[in-house]
């Protein structure tokens, strides 16, 4: 019986011999099928055996490269491209910012991210390692391309060059994330404007200069 065919008792990692080269293609069929389940149910029904069923390998292929459901679904949305932020140039601070705000309510408005999110994050509540991977691997590149656009205005001369980036990060993405993570609610279009707007009007500019 071929190894990645053998059954396994509980869900404990199997390690991988040494010096055995992972298949790559291995490794894109299982994060697809993750995220193909994840995008059809939920976080909390995804279970190791249907992502191996789908992906058409072994338990112990997945527990080889991954020890856990959530070190799983962490891989999957780091290597998503689709959930990276949009590198816009639109010529004008308001502009990029609404492109970015626009693609952030694209995202929460999905049902996979309200399912995927509160389910990880209590997981990851326990696994300080994963959490520090889904946060450096994750959050932090997705912040990194909001930065470059704020870092921008500061450039063209429309954000103050002494804005704190990372509380104008949490100013336009928390709001976005409390309605439809914590609240559930369906996030409207008019959401990008308002958020842009607010961050605008305490930071740009023409904020300072009118005062």
């Amino acid at each position: 019986m071929a190894e990645d065919e053998r059954a396994t008792t509980d869900d404990e990692p199997v390690r991988r011999a040494p010096g055995r080269p992972r298949d790559a293609r291995r490794d894109e069929a299982i994060l697809k099928a993750t995220l193909e389940i994840l995008l059809a149910d939920d976080y909390q029904t995804l279970t190791i055996e249907a992502v191996a069923a789908r992906a058409g390998v072994g338990r112990p292929t997945i527990y080889r490269r991954w020890p856990s459901k959530p070190a799983l679904v962490v891989a999957a949305l780091v290597e998503s491209a689709r959930l990276a932020i949009p590198d816009v140039d639109t010529g004008s601070l308001r502009g990029d910012l609404l492109a970015v705000q626009r693609h952030q309510i694209v995202l929460m408005n999905a049902p996979m991210t309200r399912r995927v999110t509160a389910g990880l994050i209590a997981d990851l509540a326990t696994d300080p390692e994963l959490s520090d991977r889904y946060i450096t691997e994750y959050l932090e590149p997705r912040r990194d391309g909001v930065w470059k656009v704020l870092e921008r205005g500061i450039e063209r001369g429309e954000l103050q060059p002494d804005a704190d980036l990372a509380f104008v990060y949490d100013l336009l993405i928390g709001p976005l994330f409390m309605r439809a993570v914590v609240w559930g609610q369906r996030l409207s279009r008019e959401a990008a404007e308002a958020t842009t707007d607010v961050v605008l009007a305490a930071f740009g500019t023409r904020s300072r200069s009118a005062k």
